[in-house]
């Protein structure tokens, strides 16, 4: 992350860090655009279908690899992170919801940020600025892991020694030359609970999650009804079993960072038998804004009632 001192070559870090933390955001890093030392791995993971049916990760495969391809004459990528609400806040009982998806759509609250801080970096309109969140072609753990902003666990998120992994990533690539922040020691050490815990042994090897076989893509990416195998475990929509059990996520001295107000958990159901009975009006009401509108109203039924049908099976095998 960003050095605390402002003396020398780090002047221009601290300033885009005082930007950044102005803005919103909780860390910062920085690193040398090229392309990404994972980038085979990447191609590989979508060679062998990993990617289930999200198509367009095959689209702009280079893109997503190289940011020098998105930029012309690229030299820097800056890395921020914000945090989410990582506290349970539904009621016992109630359909299971990624944490991250329980406030304001994070694209609608890290967009104007990012341009914010786009507008900062390119000392207006001297350097190009290209940012993105999420849903753009480049592969935003590589450079966080790049840019120290912390390591890339064995679920495939990336972990602050210092916070946890209860965070969104944005980026920045620009032409601006920056000085890179260093990365910094990978702490999973021997630790496999994640890999343990996944109830459907989608992360098949450290680092290394199949889509085919993730909560999260079933629930939220895949479309129509669901093969005989799947089953949701419970989880309505995503699923954060993987950070749930991560030693990072409950250290006693782990730091909790301010939320953006956007971001806390609104309003929910209490039951898959509520999202059955829900129209669109009242989809809506609860449920507009927030990541949840992804998979739909018909996305979220279908996804009720699998859970509720492996319900009566457990129910009818005891």
């Amino acid at each position: 992350m960003i050095p605390a001192t402002d003396t020398g070559e780090n002047s221009e870090l601290a300033d885009i860090n005082a930007a950044a933390l102005k803005i919103g955001f909780h860390s910062v890093g920085v690193a040398r655009a090229g392309e990404s030392p994972h980038a085979d791995r990447f191609r590989q993971w979508v060679d062998q279908g990993m990617h289930a049916g999200m198509k367009w990760m095959q689209s702009n495969k280079e893109r997503r690899c190289d940011p020098t391809l998105t930029v012309d004459g690229a030299q820097s990528v800056i890395m921020v992170t914000l945090p989410y609400p990582d506290d349970p806040e539904l009621s016992e009982g109630a359909p299971k919801i990624a944490r991250y998806a329980r406030g304001r759509d994070y694209h609608k609250v890290m967009k104007p940020m990012l341009k914010a801080l786009c507008e900062a970096v390119s000392q207006n309109g001297k350097w190009q600025t290209w940012y993105c969140v999420d849903s753009s072609p480049i592969l935003e753990r590589d450079w966080a892991e790049l840019s120290g902003l912390g390591w890339i666990g064995k679920n495939g998120l990336i972990i602050d020694e210092k916070f946890g992994s209860w965070f969104f990533l944005g980026g920045i690539v620009t032409d601006r030359p920056l000085p890179t922040t260093s990365p910094v020691t990978d702490r999973c050490g021997t630790c496999t609970r994640c890999l343990d815990a996944c109830p459907t042994s989608a992360i098949v090897e450290p680092r290394t999650v199949d889509a085919r076989k993730c909560i999260s893509y079933w629930t939220i990416e895949h479309r129509g009804e669901f093969p005989e195998n799947i089953k949701l475990h419970g989880w309505l929509f995503g699923c954060d079993i993987c950070q749930e059990v991560c030693p990072w996520n409950h250290r006693p001295v782990r730091i909790k960072s301010r939320v953006h107000s956007d971001l806390k958990p609104g309003k929910s159901v209490a039951s898959c038998k509520d999202v059955l009975n829900l129209d669109r009006d009242g989809f809506l009401n609860i449920y507009a804004g927030t990541p949840l509108t992804r998979t739909g109203l018909e996305g979220l039924q279908r996804n009720a009632q699998r859970i509720l049908q492996e319900s009566n099976r457990e129910e009818d095998r005891t």
